[in-house]
């Protein structure tokens, strides 16, 4: 039976001796030095095998000298300070590097927030799970505890060969250990949390272990003290045997889960083929991940998670990426013939949703992630030919765009896209259309939510999810909002979300309803789909999209009995930071950012157009009002005469490409006006026939 250790303070040096099999080749020398009671000797010896063994490989190997700088951009997702990668990961490790070198903390993503830690570590990081929940952000402590830092730090030592960095290195490390140490108070099978007092949860006690692992892989353990490398080895068992508590836990269907009672059993196994009571992980880890991929990830590639940030990124990028690759570096059964189809249909649907711009809409929780690192991680895994296809597009690969179709539309998956090409400057919809959510943290309800780019231009989308998501305290009128229809590119029936922000301010989890595909085609010239929810239970939203790859965009919105109760519809766009909206008048609005110039013209039900911004934000999330985006919101109605009929109430949207043209606001005239409208009516009732394509209105 082993003994699992619940202090990480009172651990000692022969514990750790004690785990290792004395007898495993390399460790020759370990032994010797044990069995003459020289601990100092053995201390060498154990991390000098670390710097010289040539099996298991990790993701990267920076251990040989003469001394190389750290190839991070490649993979970032190789490396934990890549969580929400927003730049070059070089350049903003040797940012954080330096900045921890100062004592101030950058936490990894968007924005580089910084924490002074104070000129003697006075002001470190703390959080109180049970005192200080609801209060504040747990997020800059749940990161500092992670130990990405670390990472930082070899990277610019790797960089510069600077010995200060080495200096700073070893004094980090020490305030570390004396400021987070973990002492496990929950120590059952099933626990998701080791401690409160410091919130330390058992995923970012996964993180640390593994952090600790890739350090062995850089040459700075092997150029500082002894004593302090080998302190790491003594964390990294530590931390590593309160995974043994999980052996016996039963199975749950999160992310996290798959991490904490399956990848990190199989990583550390797989990495320490020393450690017995790690080795005996490796099997159940394998079965724990297989069971996630098979339940979570769909035949058809989507995810129960819908949302592209933690599906790609986290769900792929961050967790399974480490799991398939090392396996596959090392020989080790892992996916079956089941799991490994999952996983390329899941690389195939990301391949295809992939927009023109440097990051995936953000659709569900979490900023968009960085596209590209997400398709080599496709190339790497799996050998994937379509994300290759898209990556050789991306740069001007016409033969491999051509292998490559413009749309992709499964509410299984629970996309729609269509596109025009796939260069930078394309034009690009994403639709957020899916069936079977079933419960999970991330989804949102954004039943049929848009989003729009032109010539490469991001016009329509969710602009401020990232702030929201990283930043916003549980339980307030934001975090409701964050998750909620009104802060997404959808219909508002009779003017308000199906439920009010405060029922998803608290806590996890978005029942999100079914949004199934009803029809659809893909023709030379565009692309058509149709889609509902029930979400409202006592009226249909419907909408038919007809996108045209070179001229626009026709939306028609559908509210089946939607004169059922007083009110007014609200059809919401939220404009993308940069975007200049003019209302020509109540039927027409000139839209613009960076040199594109759309016209977006309404038609159908009685409506009223009106400009807005997401007052709630500010300053809370946006320091000033005047920073906010415009939202363009049209409410519709049925007209007085249908009163007492059950009627299916349409708004129409055309939004009509003028880039290039020399159309000023000024010199749109209500003739061109009028003709166009009478154009878009003429259309609007006939969006599933493909021969529409060729009669959509034109300037």
């Amino acid at each position: 039976m082993i003994t699992i250790p619940t202090d990480e303070r009172t651990i000692t040096d022969q514990q750790v001796f004690d785990a290792l099999n004395p007898d495993y080749p390399g460790l020759e020398a370990v032994k010797s030095a044990l069995e003459a009671g020289n601990i100092p000797e053995a201390k060498k010896q154990l991390v000098r095998h670390m710097e010289t063994r040539n099996h298991p490989h990790f993701l990267y190997d920076y251990r040989a000298l003469p001394l190389s700088p750290i190839d991070t951009d490649s993979c970032p997702y190789s490396f934990q300070a890549s969580l929400g990668l927003s730049e070059s990961l070089k350049e903003f490790c040797l940012f954080a590097g330096r900045k921890m070198m100062d004592h101030v903390y950058v936490l990894p993503g968007a924005g580089r927030r910084e924490v002074d830690l104070g000129r003697n570590w006075e002001h470190m990081i703390h959080f109180n799970f049970i005192e200080d929940m609801g209060k504040k952000h747990r997020n800059p402590l749940d990161m500092i505890v992670r130990g990405q830092f670390f990472e930082y730090l070899a990277v610019l030592y790797h960089e510069t060969g600077d010995p200060k960095v080495l200096d700073s290195f070893e004094e980090v490390l020490q305030v570390f250990f004396q400021t987070y140490p973990l002492q496990v108070v929950n120590g059952s099978p099933s626990t998701d949390r080791f401690q409160y007092t410091e919130d330390r949860d058992v995923m970012s006690a996964g993180w640390l272990s593994v952090v600790y692992t890739g350090l062995f892989y850089t040459r700075v353990p092997y150029e500082i003290s002894t004593d302090l490398a080998f302190e790491i080895l003594k964390r990294i068992w530590f931390l590593g045997i309160q995974f043994r508590r999980f052996d016996e836990d039963g199975y749950r269907p999160y992310n996290h889960h798959m991490w904490e009672r399956g990848l990190v059993p199989f990583i550390l196994g797989t990495m320490f083929p020393e450690i017995p009571a790690f080795t005996a992980m490796k099997e159940k880890g394998a079965k724990t991940v297989c069971r996630h991929i098979a339940e979570d990830f769909n035949p058809s590639g989507g995810y129960s998670e819908h949302s592209i940030a933690y599906w790609s990124g986290a769900a792929v990028g961050e967790m399974l990426y480490r799991g398939i690759y090392l396996a596959r570096l090392n020989e080790e059964p892992f996916l079956d013939e089941e799991t490994k189809h999952r996983m390329e249909q899941t690389f195939h649907v990301l391949a295809l949703i992939s927009p023109p711009g440097s990051r995936y809409p953000s659709l569900g929780d979490n900023g968009g992630p960085m596209l590209e690192p997400i398709l080599n991680l496709g190339v790497r895994m799996m050998e994937h030919e379509d994300c290759a296809h898209v990556l050789a597009a991306r740069h001007g690969d016409e033969h491999a765009a051509e292998r490559l179709p413009l749309d992709y539309c499964c509410d299984q998956a629970g996309f729609v896209s269509a596109r025009s090409g796939y260069g930078s400057d394309a034009n690009y919809m994403l639709m957020s259309a899916k069936v079977n959510c079933g419960y999970c943290g991330h989804n949102h309800m954004d039943m049929l939510s848009l989003f729009l780019t032109f010539h490469g231009e991001e016009i329509i989308g969710e602009p401020y999810v990232d702030h929201m998501y990283h930043r916003v305290r549980m339980n307030s009128e934001i975090r409701g909002y964050m998750y909620n229809m009104a802060s997404h590119n959808t219909v508002l029936a009779y003017g308000t979300p199906i439920l009010p922000n405060r029922m998803y301010a608290n806590k996890w989890g978005v029942l999100r309803t079914p949004s199934p595909i009803t029809d659809t085609y893909s023709a030379k010239d565009g692309f058509y789909v149709n889609a509902y929810h029930d979400g409202y239970t006592f009226c249909r939203h419907q909408r038919e999209v007809l996108f045209h790859r070179e001229r626009g965009v026709i939306i028609s919105d559908h509210i089946l009995r939607g004169n059922r109760i007083e009110g007014d519809h609200i059809q919401r766009w939220n404009m993308m930071p940069g975007t200049q909206v003019t209302i020509l008048n109540n039927d027409a609005a000139l839209v613009e950012k960076n040199g594109v110039k759309l016209l977006f013209l309404w038609t159908g039900a009685e409506h009223q157009l009106s400009l807005s911004k997401a007052d709630l934000l500010s300053p809370e999330m946006i320091p000033s009002r005047e920073d906010l985006a415009d939202i363009i919101d049209v409410a519709f109605h049925a007209r007085e005469d249908q009163k007492n009929q059950n009627v299916t109430v349409t708004l129409n949207l055309m939004i009509l490409d003028l880039t290039g043209s020399p159309t000023e606001h000024s010199n749109i005239t209500a003739e061109q006006l009028n003709r166009l409208k009478e154009e878009a009516s003429a259309v609007c009732g006939q969006l599933n026939c493909p021969e529409t394509l060729e009669r959509f209105p034109i300037y």
